[in-house]
């Protein structure tokens, strides 16, 4: 009798266990899914007609933002600056500018719309990229 009580808890337990895991990992998801949203933007051009100063650029108004969201969203900053586009990134310098675009946009007082916010990101990835 014994035995079936711990084995219909351990049943128990190990359903909760279970489920706990699955609801945790389906909140992950729905959180990256929250958290990736692009901005809308014209067509990008083929990817062959990319450059890479475009690419460097898209990847900066990616972080931006991903810092205003996670300004919204009452994040810290030290979540914001592991983010898949700044931790993964080989080169040095260039995670170092990803970090500072990171902390511009995250510390920005006011609110941007999309286009604005586009058009300020490209200026300043532009006149960063020139000699």
């Amino acid at each position: 009798m014994i035995f079936l009580r711990w084995g219909i808890f351990g049943i128990l337990a190990f359903a909760a266990v279970y489920l706990v895991y699955n609801s945790s990992k389906r909140l992950a998801e729905r959180h990256e899914r929250a958290t990736t949203a692009v901005v809308t933007a014209p067509p990008a051009p083929a990817e062959a007609e990319r450059t890479p100063i475009v690419i460097a650029c898209e990847i900066e108004l990616t972080v931006a933002q991903r810092a205003l969201d996670a300004q919204r969203n009452h994040d810290p900053l030290d979540r914001l600056l592991r983010i898949r586009e700044i931790a993964f990134e080989e080169d040095a310098a260039r995670r170092e500018r990803l970090s500072r675009v990171a902390r511009r946009w995250f510390e920005y007082p006011g609110a941007l719309d999309a286009t604005a916010l586009r058009r300020t990101v490209y200026s300043e990835c532009d006149s960063f990229r020139r000699p």
